[in-house]
């Protein structure tokens, strides 16, 4: 899920539980509008993405970096990025939050459109609130 810096979300995308992180962002990229700045934690470390995204769209991906890495980030970066990804983990907790304890579909279609309406509460609470 992406969202804005005030925790609004602006996409989403369902894939199997078997798909890599930084696989299911390349699926997202392109609905980013140019010269966007997108905040992940290290499970997003793709550098062939980075330099994609940067070269097509301007598109910085600012992702939390392990020790070991070729690309180090600078003091700044590494206060910055945490406290930003926090606030799309709070989205995503929130989305949780008003979830029953069980959600019954009786196909995947079906699931997905009751995640979906989910997402879109949040946004309906959050413009509320």
């Amino acid at each position: 899920m992406l969202t804005t810096k005030d925790g609004i979300s602006i996409a989403f995308h369902f894939t199997p539980g078997k798909t890599g992180d930084a696989k299911a962002l390349g699926k997202m990229i392109d609905k980013l509008p140019a010269e966007s700045s997108l905040y992940g934690d290290s499970t997003y470390t793709d550098y062939g993405l980075e330099d994609i995204a940067l070269e097509r769209k301007c598109i910085l991906l600012k992702i939390q970096r392990k020790s070991n890495v070729k690309r180090v980030d600078t003091l700044e970066q590494k206060y910055e990025k945490p406290k930003m990804r926090k606030r799309v983990e709070t989205a995503i907790s929130d989305i949780k939050k008003m979830f029953p304890r069980t959600i019954h579909a009786a196909t995947l279609e079906g699931l997905l459109i009751k995640l979906t309406l989910f997402v879109f509460g949040l946004q309906l609470n959050k413009s509320i609130n």
